[in-house]
C-alpha cells in the first residue's frame, strides 16, 4: 500500500516536472520569438528611415540642379532668343524665335514646378506651415480648383525630416484627390489638442476606401503615403462621409 501511495507521488510529481518543463520551453520560444520579431521591425523601421533619408537628400540635390544649372541655363537661352528676335524685327526668322521664345517659358515653368514638387525650398527656411500655404496656393491656380485653408497652430517645431516626410504624405493625398478623384474644392487645416497635431484634408470629389486601395493599387502613390507616416509615428484615419472624403492625419507631439 505504502509503495502503491509512493509510486502515485512519485508519477504526479514527474507529471508536474514534464509539465513546467513544457510550459518553460513555449515561454522561452515565445519570449525569443517576440524578441526577434521586435528585432526585425526595429531593422525594418531603420532601414526604411535610412531609406526615406536617402531619397529626402537626393531630391534636394536634384531639385538644386534644377534650379540653379538647368533653369539658369534656360534663362540664359530665353535672353539670347529673345534679343535675336528684337535684330530681325520684321523679318520671317522673327516668328519662328518668338515661338522658339514661348515654348522656352513653358519649358522652364515645368522645370520650376519639377524642382517645387522634389523639395520645396521653402521647408528648412521657413516650416512646415508656410510650405504647406504655398503648395496649397500654387495647384490652386494651376488646377483653378477652390481651396480652403485653416491654420489654428502658428508655428510647429519639427525636424526638417519629420516635416518632409508630412508635406510629402500630403502632396501626395492631394495629387490622389485631384488626378484620380477629379476634385475641385479641396479643404484644410491644422489643429492641436494637448500633445497631438491633427491634419485634416477633405475633398468633394469620388469617395474611395483609402486602405482598401492601398492593398488594390499598384502605383506607390497610396502606399507611400502610409510608409511616410509610418516612419514618423504618425497615423492616418479616413472618416465616413456623406459626399468626397475626410482624411486626418495625427502626429505626437515630441516636446
Amino acid at each position: 500500500m505504502e509503495n502503491e501511495t509512493g509510486l502515485k507521488i512519485f508519477f504526479w510529481i514527474v507529471t508536474a516536472i514534464m509539465l513546467f518543463s513544457v510550459f518553460t520551453v513555449l515561454l522561452v520560444v515565445t519570449l525569443h520569438n517576440r524578441r526577434t520579431y521586435r528585432m526585425k521591425q526595429k531593422e525594418s523601421r531603420t532601414l526604411m528611415s535610412a531609406t526615406f533619408e536617402a531619397e529626402r537628400m537626393e531630391r534636394k540635390r536634384i531639385a538644386a540642379d534644377l534650379h540653379d544649372e538647368v533653369s539658369g541655363d534656360l534663362n540664359a537661352l530665353q535672353y539670347h532668343v529673345i534679343r535675336l528676335t528684337e535684330q530681325n524685327e520684321g523679318s520671317i526668322k522673327k516668328e519662328e524665335l518668338e515661338k522658339i521664345s514661348i515654348m522656352l517659358s513653358k519649358t522652364l515653368n515645368h522645370v520650376e514646378n519639377i524642382s517645387y514638387n522634389l523639395m520645396p525650398p521653402m521647408l528648412q527656411d521657413y516650416g512646415l506651415i508656410l510650405t504647406l500655404q504655398s503648395y496649397f496656393g500654387r495647384i490652386s491656380q494651376i488646377y483653378a480648383m477652390e481651396i480652403t485653408q485653416e491654420y489654428l497652430v502658428k508655428k510647429l517645431d519639427l525636424p526638417t525630416a519629420q516635416s518632409h516626410e508630412l508635406f510629402r504624405a500630403i502632396q501626395e493625398l492631394t495629387t490622389n484627390m485631384i488626378k484620380h478623384g477629379n476634385a475641385n474644392k479641396i479643404s484644410f487645416s491644422i489643429s492641436m489638442q494637448e500633445d497631438s497635431v491633427f491634419f485634416d484634408v477633405c475633398d468633394n470629389g469620388a469617395s474611395f476606401d483609402f486602405y482598401q486601395s492601398s492593398k488594390n493599387s499598384k502605383g506607390m502613390g497610396i502606399k507611400n503615403i502610409i510608409s511616410r507616416l509610418s516612419n514618423i509615428d504618425a497615423k492616418l484615419v479616413q472618416f465616413p462621409v456623406d459626399h468626397g472624403n475626410k482624411f486626418r492625419i495625427t502626429l505626437k507631439n515630441q516636446k
